[in-house]
């Protein structure tokens, strides 16, 4: 299997940080000015939790190699040298002193195949001496095989491991995909509530000055005896509200910036001190929305979680495969092949391994548990396992619908409540200026001017809100679709199948 995921994820990141100079351009030494794409192409290459996620896939394909080793060729060498001291009797009861040395030197290489096969070859040389016959060498060369009949048997068997990593792969590839969309919500996100806590901050703040201009009015009002001083602590009071208000809606901004200053990561030394500026606006155009039943069909085939899901029904019959084969009794055919040279020099011994001394064995070895009961066992908790993930995969499939319809149901909801609130903004500022002249005219009195105030202030920030809403739903839909960054232009590849 050819995976070139993480090698064109590379490049992708090569790409982002090639358009990500753009946004980089836009740093001067204590602002950066962003759009939703520059965000997002900016996180997407320097944020650094993504950088800690992007190890994983790599890891993981080292297991591949791993589990793949078993079926690489193996040398195996030694040497003995050995002495031994005794006595032997002859015919007549007489003992005789016996002393003889030897060494020996093997040489053998294995290999097994994914069929099963087992093929061991072998060369030996030794050397045997005593003081009752003269040294003698000989020369080996032999080979084994070894071929399961039940037990082991097959490539679909025993190249499981290597197949169980390879989706541990696309398993974490999917993960890191899956990060990566949810880093793009989340600096979306951050973005919109960045550009909501502004323009709430500058609504408190036309809010405050219309509260001065009324204290002014009234204790002008006030000087020339137009209105009772009573009037005054209404005004002062309602000031003093709004500069509470303007003060917790600053903060608010400070913090969000934070939160998509540690998000974006920009390549500047005064980080937590830029001053971010962003580009795109709440309000948009509202285009019409496909069936439901279209972005139900996108989101299962492209959302990463579903995907991971269903690489894991596939490791779990993977391992359904390994534990029904070991369900079998082992039976092995085993052939040894050999042919020996003997002779007083290491080198005759050599010419006469062609000679007429050779070896021959063959066999079966039979072996099974009688009860078997752990293989049993293992298949039995395979099969479970396979229900298991095929439980959980169901359970994928209806929640990535539920998150879809909810998301759908929301931007309809989010779009008439931009309509609405800008109605209801409009009368609200209506109202306002009607009550503020029947002030003029002394048909109304100073609290019901702060009220309808007040009503206005809310009335903005319903209809900012609003629009917000909508941005953020839109975002959350294409998130539930798996299809956020195809939506910003932003095409992150697919892991690479057979």
């Amino acid at each position: 299997m050819k995976r070139l995921y993480a090698f064109a994820l590379l490049l992708f990141a090569l790409a982002a940080m090639c358009s990500a100079e753009n946004a980089k351009s836009t740093i001067s030494s204590s602002t950066l000015t962003l759009s939703v794409h520059d965000s997002l192409l900016m996180a997407l290459e320097t944020n650094r939790s993504l950088a800690v996620e992007r190890y994983g896939p790599e890891i993981n394909r080292t297991f591949i190699a791993d589990e793949g080793s078993v079926f690489d060729p193996v040398l195996s060498s030694d040497f003995s040298a050995a002495e031994s001291i005794g006595q032997r009797t002859s015919g007549v009861g007489q003992f005789t002193g016996v002393s003889s040395r030897s060494k020996t030197a093997n040489l053998g290489i294995s290999k097994r195949t994914p069929l099963g096969l087992n093929v061991d070859l072998e060369a030996s040389a030794s050397t045997r001496e005593s003081n009752v016959y003269t040294r003698l060498y000989s020369t080996r060369l032999g080979t084994t095989l070894t071929m399961p009949l039940l037990e082991g048997l097959g490539s679909n068997v025993n190249l499981v491991g290597v197949r169980l990593a390879e989706r541990d792969v696309d398993i974490s590839e999917y993960e890191l995909r899956g990060f990566v969309l949810a880093l793009a919500a989340q600096t979306e996100e951050f973005y919109w509530d960045l550009l909501s806590a502004r323009e709430e901050l500058q609504i408190r703040l036309r809010s405050l000055d219309l509260a001065r201009q009324q204290f002014t009015e009234t204790q002008d009002r006030i000087d020339v005896g137009e209105i009772a001083e009573i009037e005054l602590a209404a005004a002062e009071g309602e000031v003093a509200l709004r500069e509470e208000a303007v003060i917790d809606a600053h903060s608010a901004l400070e913090k969000t910036a934070l939160q998509l200053l540690r998000t974006l990561n920009p390549p500047a030394e005064n980080l937590w001190s830029l001053t971010v500026d962003l580009i795109d606006s709440p309000s948009m155009e509202i285009t019409p929305l496909d069936s439901v039943e279209t972005y139900v069909a996108i989101a299962l085939a492209a959302r990463p979680d579903i995907n991971q899901a269903r690489l894991q029904l596939e490791k779990q019959e993977l391992n359904i495969v390994r534990t029904r084969n070991g369900l079998l009794p082992r039976l092995d055919f085993f052939l040894t092949l050999g042919t020996t040279g003997y002779a007083r020099t290491f080198s005759d011994s050599l010419s006469k391994i062609n000679g007429d001394n050779f070896d021959l064995t063959t066999g079966f070895v039979f072996e099974y548990g009688l009860g078997n009961r752990a293989k049993r066992a293992r298949h039995e908790r395979a099969q479970f396992r396979v229900e298991e993930a095929q439980a959980a995969l169901w359970n994928f499939e209806q929640l990535i619908e539920l998150d879809v319809r909810t998301a759908y149901i929301e931007i309809q909801r989010a779009a008439k409540q931009i309509t609405a609130t800008h109605i209801a903004t409009r009368l609200q500022d209506a109202k306002y200026l009607a009550e503020q002249e029947k002030f003029r005219v002394g048909k109304s009195t100073n609290l019901l001017v702060l009220v309808a105030q007040r009503d206005l202030t809310q009335s903005q920030l319903d209809e900012i809100r609003a629009q917000i809403n909508l941005r953020k739903a839109i975002m959350r839909l294409h998130e539930a679709k798996g299809t956020l960054l195809d939506h910003h232009h932003i095409v992150l590849p697919s892991p690479a199948k057979d």
